[in-house]
C-alpha cells in the first residue's frame, strides 16, 4: 500500500504541463493573406489552427479586432482555450502602387530642378525614411518652400489631396561669390584688391552673398580672413562722415552765410546730422545736402 501511494506521488510530479496558447495580431497583414496565419500568430498551437485557410482576402485599409477573430475560428473548430495578448483591433496594409524611393525620387528631382536654375552646383542628401504609399505617384504634386537662399536643410512636400507626405534633404549648393582676403574693420570702402571670387558652399546663408563689389561702398560691419561678403554686410558710404569738415550754409531772415564745423555721426542726403562748431566748440544740427555739406534754415 504504502508503494502504491508513493508511486501515486511521484506521477503527479512527472505530469509533463503544457503551456496555455497565446494568441496576438502579425504585425504586417497584407491584402494577400491567404490562411489565419498571416493574420494572426499562435504559440501552442497544437491544433493548427494557423493553417486554417481564409473564406477570402482581408481588404487594403480594413480594421479587424480581436472579437471576429475568435468568433471566427469559433465557427469553424468550436470553442477555443486561448488566451490573447497585445492589441485589440489592427490593420490591413494598403495596396502599395508607389514605394518610398520613388516618392523621394520625384521631390529629389523637383528640387534639383528648382536649385540648379540658380547655382552653380548642388548636392542633395536624402534625410529619413519615406513610407510607401496606396497612391499612384503621378497623382502627387510637390509644394517647394519660396526663399531666396537655400537652407541647410529643406523639406519638400508631396501632396496628395489633403494628404502630405515630407521629404527632407541636406542641402549644398555652390556658387562663385567674393570673399575676403584679410579681415576688415566697419566703415572700410570696399575696393576690388581686398576680395576674390571663389566657389563656395551658400545654403544656410541668411542674406544674399555678394558676386559683384558695389560702387562706392564701405563695410558696415567688420569681417574676417575668408569670410563670405554679404548684402547685409555692406552699405553706401554716407555724404557726411563722423570726424570730418563740413561746409555749413545758413539761412536766416534773408541773411546768408557759410562756415564749416566737424561732423560728429554720419549722414545721409535729406538726414540730419549733429555738428560742432570748432572755434565755439558749441554743438548744433544741419540737414545733409550733399557730400561734405550741409545746410541749417529757418
Amino acid at each position: 500500500m504504502k508503494f502504491v501511494i508513493k508511486l501515486m506521488i511521484c506521477s503527479v510530479f512527472y505530469v509533463p504541463a503544457y503551456a496555455k496558447a497565446v494568441m496576438f495580431f502579425q504585425k504586417h497583414i497584407t491584402p494577400n493573406a491567404r490562411i489565419l496565419g498571416d493574420v494572426v500568430s499562435i504559440t501552442n498551437d497544437e491544433n493548427k489552427l494557423m493553417q486554417i485557410p481564409l473564406d477570402s482576402h482581408p481588404n487594403p485599409g480594413e480594421t479587424i479586432n480581436k472579437k471576429q477573430i475568435i468568433e471566427w475560428i469559433t465557427q469553424k473548430k468550436g470553442a477555443i482555450d486561448i488566451k490573447w495578448q497585445g492589441k485589440s483591433t489592427t490593420l490591413v496594409q494598403q495596396k502599395i502602387q508607389t514605394t518610398g524611393d520613388e516618392l523621394r525620387h520625384k521631390a529629389q528631382t523637383e528640387l534639383e530642378h528648382r536649385l540648379k536654375n540658380k547655382y552653380d552646383s548642388i548636392t542633395l542628401i536624402p534625410k529619413g525614411q519615406v513610407k510607401d504609399s496606396e497612391f499612384p505617384l503621378a497623382e502627387f504634386h510637390t509644394e517647394l518652400p519660396e526663399s531666396d537662399l537655400p537652407a541647410q536643410q529643406i523639406c519638400v512636400m508631396l501632396i496628395h489631396g489633403k494628404r502630405s507626405v515630407p521629404v527632407w534633404f541636406k542641402v549644398s549648393a555652390f556658387q562663385n561669390v567674393l570673399v575676403a582676403k584679410n579681415s576688415m574693420k566697419s566703415r572700410t570702402r570696399l575696393h576690388q584688391s581686398d576680395f576674390i571670387l571663389e566657389k563656395r558652399n551658400i545654403a544656410g546663408l541668411k542674406n544674399k552673398p555678394l558676386t559683384q563689389l558695389p560702387k562706392d561702398f564701405w563695410l558696415k560691419n567688420s569681417i574676417k580672413t575668408h569670410q563670405i561678403l554679404k548684402i547685409s554686410d555692406v552699405a553706401p558710404v554716407p555724404q557726411i562722415i563722423r570726424g570730418q569738415r563740413v561746409k555749413i550754409t545758413v539761412f536766416n531772415k534773408g541773411i546768408f552765410l557759410r562756415s564749416e564745423a566737424i561732423a560728429q555721426h554720419d549722414g545721409y542726403t535729406g538726414q540730419f546730422v549733429r555738428m560742432k562748431n570748432p572755434l565755439s566748440d558749441k554743438y548744433f544740427v544741419a540737414q545733409v545736402i550733399a557730400p561734405h555739406q550741409a545746410e541749417i534754415s529757418s
